[in-house]
């Protein structure tokens, strides 16, 4: 009986030991999350605003009907990913005005998108010393919108803030979407 019990507990530890924590990072939430800022931000929901607008009340099909009576709610799916706060909202608002100004330094490269999720100085050639410390400081601005944007979804979607850094390469893949 004491041999059992002693294999038993071995047993035991041998399973618990095996256990492992699986912590969970919300991808898809976050990609939903950094899509609907960028669009915003960049521009784009309007084009779906668009679509939406031009559908005719009378154009429901059966199917969509049916989709209805089983799909989620509207509602329901914007709660889960609409991110908002008065710090978010202004810094979108921050963030979209600067992009005008950034725009064409993005198209032409002067201005980088990298993975990591911020931007920075690219080829310069045919800039002056002004333009290019000007581009400087408008980068610098936008970086830490940036990193502050990151840290305030992360804190919304109750994420870890040591996780920062992946809700930062996922914006990274929206922002590079938006300039194509």
């Amino acid at each position: 009986m004491k041999g059992r019990t002693v294999l038993f507990g071995a047993v035991l530890m041998a399973l618990a030991a095996c256990v492992t924590v699986n912590i969970y990072f919300p991808t898809e939430k976050v990609e939903s999350v950094a899509d609907e800022i960028v669009k915003e931000i960049r521009g784009g929901s309007a084009d779906v605003k668009m679509k939406e607008e031009q559908k005719k009340p009378g154009d429901s099909s059966w199917f969509e009907g049916v989709r209805f009576a089983f799909a989620p709610s509207d509602a329901w799916a914007a709660d889960v990913t609409t991110v908002s706060n008065p710090t978010i909202r202004a810094l979108k608002e921050r963030m979209k005005r600067r992009f005008a100004l950034l725009k064409p330094y993005l198209l032409r490269g002067v201005v980088k998108e990298n993975p990591n999720g911020y931007i920075s100085l690219g080829n310069t050639t045919g800039l002056s010393l002004k333009e290019q410390r000007n581009l400087k400081v408008l980068i610098g601005a936008e970086n830490r919108d940036r990193d502050a944007l990151y840290t305030e979804v992360a804190k919304a979607l109750n994420i870890d803030p040591a996780e920062k850094s992946k809700v930062a390469e996922i914006f990274a893949r929206e922002w590079m979407k938006s300039l194509k």
